[in-house]
């Protein structure tokens, strides 16, 4: 498939752009009197100009035949109708070109099939009236006498000086003449008589008054007899033009219409009604008046290849009308080429019903502005000329569409919505077209609302299009029609004077409430709705894994030290970072190098990340910001709101809705640079490495931005959090141990985490306490002494409930043994009669039960001690695993109520089990009591769950007993994760004291 500069070559007057106004307006008077433009006044270049329609065949062929005597039968009267600027003027020029010529000039009219019907001389008798030239009250003045009725222009023309002297009375008198002045001026000879624009002379006609009549009275009666002369008559014929009643002076129309009905009836109906040129034929006249060649054989090619396209689109689902893929409308693009049928289609049927548009005449100017144009572009996808093709950006374009079909208000639509004013400003298309050109793709913003524009300056219910319509006017092949409705979706959301109905698109002269918004954006500056952004961004990330501080600037403001990680949010105003430098700005350098009123060196860096702003996106941000604020302040504004329709006020609510969610999406996505300390970044980036936060849309946006940052601090490898694999024992005490130092505390452990860069943050305390159990019960690098324990832990031991802090130590193995640390479990505990170890006791005093091993061990007190207690009976009787766990609290008060509270938040964290509750809690208030026995399943204990606990907080006086039953089908390890995870649990929610009790599995009793 070519392009239509390929397969098209324009006239020469179109690209050179010497098309004047008067060769597209045809007047009748001027070439009759050789005054013309020489593109009617000269019948060769006339005649080549002139797509020879269907209708002018027919007028010719019909007045012709009549005029020579080679048909004396065809009508004597001939009506060409049709609404203004559809070819009825350029009709006339060709019959009285046809007329004058006679055979000598047959060459001419070849392609108008009426050589044979040609008279052998040229017609002598030819009158061309046009009323509109008529000036009833100063008359028309040629020289030797002065014309003032239809009558007397006629007899003027017909017979000069002496055919007027005939009807001079009657035309002074204004009174209509009887037929016997025709016969003597006619006198059997062929005669022309054509009337153009009869009822605009009757408009000014009927203000005169003649006696007891008018003067459009009487030229209605005199058109009646004049119809009559010329059926009595055999070489005489009379065309009449007649507009649409549609149309101005529909009412003059009307009136001539009831003549012409009379005068059916007097001549026998010898009457016939011509259509100058047919809605299918608009686009051939327009092609044959503007191009000297177009390529025939390609137009076909390019008709199949956009059917094609057309049927692949709607096997995709896209929204295309269901004549779109029909054989007819291949045919249609083949005859309208190089035109689309969109564009002729509205041009003819919607843009023509605009009374200053004239039809084919407005379509041949427009157009031949749009071929200039678009020749000298050039665009390479140009298969056809498309309503998008109409470049709004050029004035004689604009103008043609606005100022002269007097819609004045529709330029600044186009220069708000499409094409941008003279003065530089980006137009909404534009900025949506921005990243579709930087993409390759085409600016499928602007040629829809190009293509809405053209259906949106009519008036009434034609006004706007369908997105059905739209796609196909504005879809060649090869595009994707997802991003022209993109695109559409984009434009309505920013268009100052777009507006969809739910049915069509159609731009109004009125601003949207999107210019009511952009007023109220440049009403309220900058600083308030900055200060809101400021606000928003201290809520966009949570504390929780990192403990945020906005907008620091100096050291002093950063504490050192190595509690939970720090996110430091630079202001954008501040600093900034851009895509092509990874480099960070100075101020996070100096923050992470520094710290104190005295700036000394920050010594836990480890500790610390920043998050800084795209440098491209912050006044995006800013615009978002401004955007929100002003639509909330109409919103919120009562009195404004009154103002609005219920369907704006509607719209005002869902703009705010959508403002909100971009508001967020927008700071996301600008606070997209992280920077972090690693070990592999450079010196001279201060050891901070960058890494680019994930975009952020509306189907994805975290309400805790600080989880997408703990995301992609795991993708690094730079995080360790509760559900990383722990770190080994070894590593750890390889990378994090004090250097040189045989002891360390498991606080200066932690600590160590926040000093390294090279290590990964700790974000989570039990991973550590974790990786030192580990090391204690498991690999034996290290033991461990509680506080306030004489004995330690390490490979014999238990494992130990690890207690990160100053007093809680770890010794290497070695130093342990030096120093004589006893260690638990290292020895077996012996008979206190015999001294023997109590597996070989022979006194049998304090003997285990037979069976070796004892039906339970249990231990209480606050939950690490308990916990720990209950490892250490295990351990020391030998039970690894249990198939039951009772976790107990009770107690009076409130201390009491809130531990059995915190029970019921303790049980969904523990893990897989079976679980049981059984609870007594009696309490008093001062005119009530409230006693309460449950026994049951954790789900039924749920459904009163919420009523006890709320009792238990407003009683005076309360008792309760709750225990906590958990079943394990295949035992619990009391090594395991599970196990660990349920010490954690329950030491972080706060208990009181707690009473367990562990039965071990049928295996490990036997």
């Amino acid at each position: 498939m070519k392009t239509i500069f390929e397969t098209c070559v324009p006239r020469k007057d179109v690209l050179s752009g010497e098309l004047r106004e008067e060769q597209f307006a045809a007047h009748l008077r001027d070439v009759i009197d050789a005054n013309a433009d020489p593109i009617y006044r000269d019948p060769q270049t006339f005649f080549e100009r002139t797509y020879p329609t269907d209708g002018i065949k027919t007028l010719l062929q019909e007045a012709l035949g009549r005029l020579s005597g080679a048909k004396p039968t065809n009508a004597p009267i001939i009506r060409l109708e049709t609404s203004f600027g559809g070819g009825k003027t350029h009709s006339l020029i060709a019959l009285y070109h046809a007329a004058r010529a006679g055979k000598g000039y047959g060459g001419l009219l070849k392609g108008f099939d009426v050589v044979a019907s040609l008279p052998d001389d040229p017609v002598e008798l030819i009158a061309g009236v046009v009323g509109s030239d008529l000036d009833p009250t100063n008359g028309l003045d040629h020289g030797d006498c002065v014309t003032y009725t239809m009558w007397g222009e006629i007899a003027y023309q017909l017979g000069g000086l002496e055919g007027y002297r005939l009807v001079q009375k009657s035309d002074e008198a204004k009174t209509a003449p009887g037929t016997q002045v025709f016969e003597k001026l006619v006198k059997n000879r062929p005669a022309l008589i054509m009337i153009d624009e009869f009822a605009a002379f009757l408009r000014t006609a009927q203000a005169l008054v003649v006696g007891d009549s008018t003067l459009a009275r009487q030229s209605t009666s005199f058109l009646l007899s004049l119809l009559s002369f010329a059926a009595k008559e055999e070489r005489v014929v009379v065309v009449i033009t007649l507009a649409d009643v549609k149309d101005a002076f529909s009412s003059e129309t009307e009136m001539v219409q009831h003549v012409l009905e009379e005068a059916g009836h007097v001549t026998a109906r010898q009457e016939r009604i011509i259509t100058p040129a047919a809605e299918t034929e608009i686009a051939p006249i327009v092609t044959h008046r503007l191009f000297e060649r177009v390529d025939d054989t390609e137009k076909q090619i390019t008709a199949q290849s956009y059917h094609d396209y057309f049927e692949e689109q709607v096997s995709r689902q896209v929204e295309l009308p269901g004549y779109a893929t029909r054989a007819q409308y291949k045919e249609e693009i083949a005859t309208n080429y190089p035109f689309s049928p969109q564009l002729i289609t509205t041009l003819n049927r919607k843009t023509s019903t605009i009374p200053d548009f004239q039809r084919t005449r407005g379509a041949l100017r427009l157009l031949a502005l749009v071929v200039r144009q678009l020749w000298t572009e050039q665009p390479k996808d140009a298969w056809l000329i498309h309503p998008h093709h109409i470049d709004l950006g050029v004035g004689d374009i604009v103008n043609e569409l606005t100022a002269r079909l007097k819609r004045p208000q529709f330029r600044q639509v186009a220069e708000a919505d499409i094409v941008g004013p003279s003065q530089g400003s980006v137009a909404k298309s534009t900025t949506i077209d921005q990243p579709l050109i930087a993409a390759g793709r085409p600016p499928y913003a602007r040629r829809f609302a190009t293509t809405v524009f053209l259906h949106s300056i009519v008036q009434g219910s034609a006004a706007g299009v369908e997105l059905e319509e739209a796609l196909l006017a504005v879809l060649v092949p090869g595009d994707d029609a997802s991003h022209v409705k993109r695109a559409a979706e984009s434009l309505l959301d920013v268009a100052w004077f777009l507006d969809y109905d739910g049915r069509k698109y159609r731009f109004r002269t009125e601003p949207s409430l999107n210019k009511l918004v952009a007023d109220e954006v440049e009403l309220i500056g900058r600083k308030r709705p900055k200060d809101e952004l400021d606000r928003r961004i201290t809520n966009i990330w949570r504390k929780g894994v990192f403990i945020p501080l906005y907008f620091k600037s100096e050291t002093a403001e950063i504490d050192d030290d190595a509690r939970e990680p720090k996110l430091v949010v630079i202001h954008y105003d501040a600093a900034t970072a851009m895509a092509g430098n990874d480099c960070p700005p100075d101020i996070a350098g100096k923050l992470f190098e520094h710290s104190g009123t005295q700036e000394g060196y920050r010594t836990y860096k480890n500790n610390l990340l920043f998050l800084v702003a795209d440098k491209d996106q912050v006044e995006r941000m800013i615009d978002v910001a401004r955007r929100h604020y002003a639509i909330a302040r109409i919103v919120n504004d009562s009195d404004r709101m009154s103002e609005f329709s219920d369907e704006q006020r509607k719209k005002l609510k869902g703009m705010l809705e959508e403002a909100e969610l971009q508001y967020r999406i927008a700071i996301t996505r600008a606070y997209r640079y992280l920077f972090y300390p690693s070990s592999d970044a450079q010196e001279k980036h201060f050891r901070l490495a960058r890494e680019t936060l994930p975009a952020q849309d509306q189907g994805n946006v975290d309400q805790d931005q600080s989880q997408v940052i703990l995301r992609v601090l795991r993708q690094l490898d730079k995080a360790l959090t509760g559900e990383d694999k722990p770190l080994n024992a070894e590593y750890v005490k390889a990378k994090a141990w004090p250097q040189g130092r045989d002891y360390a505390t498991t606080d200066e452990i932690r600590r160590e985490f926040a000093k390294r860069i090279g290590l990964k943050m700790l974000l989570d305390i039990n991973q550590l306490k974790h990786t030192l159990r580990d090391g204690c019960s498991k690999t034996g690098t290290w033991v461990y002494q509680a506080p306030g324990e004489t004995e330690a832990y390490g490979l014999p031991s238990p494992a130990p409930t690890i207690e990160v802090s100053e007093d809680a130590v770890l010794y290497i193995t070695a130093e342990a043994r030096t120093k004589g640390i006893p260690i638990k479990g290292a020895q077996k505990p012996e008979c206190p009669v015999c001294h023997l170890p109590i597996d070989q006791c022979i006194c049998g005093i304090d003997m285990p039960p037979k069976d070796g091993t004892p039906k339970s061990v249990s231990a209480a007190g606050a939950p690490s001690q308990a916990f720990q207690g209950l490892l250490d009976a295990a351990h020391d009787a030998a039970i690894s695993r249990v198939r039951r766990l009772f976790i107990k609290v009770e107690g009076s008060g409130k201390e009491a109520s809130n531990d059995s509270r915190l029970l019921g938040l303790a049980i969904p964290q523990v893990g897989k089990g079976s679980f049981r509750v059984e609870q007594v809690m009696n309490c008093e208030f001062s005119d009530d009591t409230f006693q309460v026995r449950f026994a049951g399943s954790w789900e039924r204990y749920k459904q009163v769950k919420n009523l006890t606990d709320a009792f238990g907080k407003q009683a005076d006086k309360v008792n309760v007993s709750t225990q906590l039953q958990a079943d394990f089908d295949n035992g619990l390890d009391l090594d395991g994760d599970q196990f660990e995870t349920m010490k954690d649990v329950f030491a972080q929610l706060g208990f009181g004291k707690l009473s367990l009790v562990a039965e071990p599995t049928e295996k490990e009793s036997k």
